[in-house]
């Protein structure tokens, strides 16, 4: 009993044992079951994320707007517009049910619509395109079959259908049709039929660079390429460029996507707009002067360049070459590329002179156009174009020498100022800063090295003779320019500008000051006289015929040069036995107060029946820029009213009448012809008083112009020496004093 007993409780515990093992293998296959569970959960989670972050979710570069490039005015030169790029799925459902038959008949009226509103290819250009897609993509199959159909109420009959079945063939789907669009001509052209119901396409935006000046400046305002870039566009590169940004997008229906909120998102920071000193209306008068030059002329290149006195704010810059029967921008001529700058350096000559000390009063000999032995057997070999000064003999002083630009007279000049320390005048041009840029650095200006005389330099006489009048160095146009408009502005050498300010959103960011290079390149005496000298070019000399009194109505200082080139251009050796020459003008203007400089420089070959002087050359391009500028100006300040009596300038009472009748509201004159002097009233009456002009006595020129002034002077048999520029201030013999008590000499300083 008791052994029974023993078994059933040692059964019952093995029963229970295996009770437990049970419930542990249940629990266990439980969390077992849960962590799977949980674990296949978040591996599917994750994959779906995967694919949906794949399929659905995309980063997304957003694309910083460029910034535009401005006038000095507000004009547009350059700026960027969204073009989207469309492709459509042409192996889409929609393409797919609806058959080959209505395909065809809804693409005529898509071709004919998007050659209309496109007008860049015919209809049938864009029919064959949207066939040939449709062809490419899809493969129709056709099979026939019997239907039942009605013919009366209860009679039927058989009729064969053609059914055509579509399948798609390997390759891309999605192809361009159109061309880049902007955003409203999508949205006009996705209601076109064919495309306006339920269609499958994806866009692709850019940003367009345009031009809306077309190629005006086009080496100043610049072009990004792939090839090459450069002008503005390419020298302020990162400043216009701005900072992309990055958006997450989720794809939805109909190829649309929409931005997702996301912290990682950055929002694109547009570039900065560059306003630039340029004026559209002076480059495009600029740019037609010299395209129309070139052509006439049958030359080879040619630059212009405006430029503000005060500022050195370049207003237009035109650089052109005659390609046939047009001319193209193809090079920077005015900043990059140096040449014998030919007889516009004799500024430097006469300058370096008479801050030597030299009188205007020296004469030389002008070799009356036969070849000068200048400086000896080390020196050079010198002619003038044409005999000078015949009537005295070939003796000439330096005025007249710069007014015809006597290239003797400055060589021996300069040979008897500096041969003994030539060292002294390649230090004077380095002073002008001849030897290093000038300015537009980042515009790719260009500079060669400049002889220097000293006693290292193996032929440093020969050198200096040739400098003298423009040969021996190679400056850039701009760097002429420079120099001129350092006279024109009392001696400030202020650095050309082309860059007024950058802006976001009209806001100025940064704003380029003026840069003054030297504050005095000389003395200001030897600043009045070469006005004097450049003012007289303009009036008798190698300028007059296009901006002598009679052949212009302002008053400027000019001059002119023409070099034989024998330079190194663009890699081309040119010498001057070959015919080329490089002809060149410089004018400043109003001679009183000047407000603008400009220079012309023309690289041709000798010919027959064209012109190779600089002064035939550029004159008709100074001229037209320069008589634009005074009218636009003259207009300006009438409107302004800028335009005082008190300006205007005493001699003959016939055209004093006729310019008091233009500014004055009111005038009263004692005589209609003769001489005379001008004087406001304190009501601001105009009042013209006649002059005794007895030719025994001295004359009063104080308050005339320096042509009036001269010819009354001389007319009574007084040599005559003039300092400074505009109206006469002061004489030093007193009016009506006998000449023939006088030394016969008299200085008028004008202001």
């Amino acid at each position: 009993m008791d052994e029974q007993r023993y078994e059933l409780k040692k059964d019952i515990a093995r029963r229970i044992k295996m009770l437990h093992i049970g419930f542990i293998c249940v629990v266990v296959y439980f969390f077992v079951h849960v962590v799977f569970s949980i674990y296949c959960d978040r591996k599917l989670a994750a994959d779906f994320d995967k694919l949906r972050d794949n399929h659905l979710l995309s980063t997304q570069t957003v694309m910083a707007r460029r910034g535009s490039i401005y006038s000095r005015n507000g004009e547009v030169l350059a700026t960027s517009i969204n073009r989207k790029t469309v492709r459509i799925d042409f192996g889409c459902d929609r393409f797919r049910k609806m058959g080959f038959k209505k395909y065809e008949k809804e693409a005529a009226v898509l071709a004919k619509n998007l050659a209309d509103y496109l007008g860049d290819r015919s209809a049938k250009e864009y029919y064959n395109e949207i066939i040939g897609n449709n062809k490419r993509i899809m493969t129709y199959k056709s099979y026939t079959r019997t239907v039942k159909a009605k013919r009366w109420r209860f009679w039927e009959s058989d009729r064969i259908d053609t059914v055509y079945t579509t399948s798609l063939k390997k390759g891309p789907r999605n192809l361009r049709l159109f061309r880049d669009v902007d955003a409203n001509e999508w949205n006009v052209i996705k209601q076109f039929p064919l495309l306006n119901k339920g269609i499958t396409y994806s866009t692709e935006d850019h940003d367009y660079r345009v031009y809306p000046q077309g190629n005006i400046a086009l080496r100043t305002i610049g072009r990004l390429e792939h090839h090459r870039s450069y002008g503005i566009e390419a020298a302020l590169r990162d400043t216009l460029a701005g900072h992309d940004g990055k958006q997450l997008m989720q794809r939805i229906a109909g190829g649309y996507k929409t931005r997702v909120p996301d912290k990682d998102n950055v929002d694109a920071q547009d570039g900065y707009d560059v306003v630039t000193t340029l004026d559209v209306d002076v480059q495009n008068v600029a740019d037609a002067a010299l395209r129309n030059q070139l052509l006439e002329q049958n030359a080879i290149w040619g630059t212009t360049i405006v430029m503000e006195c005060a500022t050195g704010d370049i207003l237009a810059i035109a650089n052109l070459k005659r390609n046939g029967t047009t001319c193209v921008e193809e090079q920077n001529y005015a900043i990059g590329i140096p040449v014998n700058p030919g007889s516009t350096f004799k500024l430097v000559s006469a300058m370096a002179l008479l801050e030597k000390g030299m009188p205007t009063s020296q004469t030389y000999h002008s070799g009356l156009g036969q070849r000068v032995e200048v400086g000896g057997k080390i020196g050079a070999k010198v002619q003038d174009s044409h005999a000078i000064a015949r009537e005295t003999g070939g003796v000439i002083d330096m005025r007249r020498a710069f007014a015809e630009s006597a290239n003797v007279y400055f060589t021996k000049a300069v040979y008897d100022t500096f041969h003994k320390k030539p060292v002294e005048f390649s230090d004077f041009c380095r002073k002008l800063h001849l030897h290093e840029t000038v300015g537009l650095e980042e515009l790719g200006a260009r500079k060669k090295p400049l002889p220097h005389l000293d006693r290292k330099h193996h032929s440093r006489i020969n050198a200096l003779v040739n400098m003298a009048y423009g040969y021996g160095l190679e400056i850039t146009p701009l760097h002429t320019i420079a120099v001129y408009n350092a006279v024109a502005n009392n001696g400030r050498m202020v650095a050309p500008r082309i860059i007024l300010r950058t802006e976001r959103n009209g806001k100025v960011v940064n704003e380029a000051p003026v840069r003054v290079i030297e504050d005095k390149i000389c003395s200001r005496r030897t600043i009045d006289t070469l006005r004097s000298f450049m003012e007289e070019v303009s009036r008798t000399g190698t300028a007059a015929e296009f901006f002598g009194e009679k052949r212009c109505n302002f008053t400027s200082g000019s001059k002119t040069g023409t070099a034989q080139v024998d330079s190194e251009i663009n890699k081309v050796r040119y010498k001057r036995g070959d015919g080329y020459y490089y002809g060149s003008m410089v004018t400043y203007f109003p001679a009183e107060n000047p407000r603008y400089t400009i220079m012309t420089a023309i690289f041709t070959k000798r010919q027959p029946g064209k012109f190779y002087y600089g002064a035939s050359l550029t004159g008709p391009v100074q001229k037209q820029v320069a008589t634009f500028l005074y009218n636009r100006t003259y207009t300006e300040e009438l409107a302004e009213g800028k335009a005082f009596v008190s300006e205007i300038k005493g001699g003959n009472i016939e055209k004093m009448r006729k310019v008091a009748g233009k500014y004055a509201d009111d005038y009263t004159a004692d005589s209609r012809s003769g001489w005379g002097n001008c004087s406001q009233s304190e009501g601001g009456k105009l009042q013209i008083t006649q002059l005794d002009t007895d030719s025994n006595l001295v004359p009063n020129v104080v308050g005339m112009g320096l042509d009036d002034a001269i010819y009354l002077l001389e007319k009574s048999g007084l040599v005559v020496e003039v300092v400074g520029c505009g109206k006469v201030v002061k004489q030093s013999l007193k009016p009506n004093m006998v000449v023939a008590n006088t030394d016969k000499r008299i200085k008028i300083e004008l202001k």
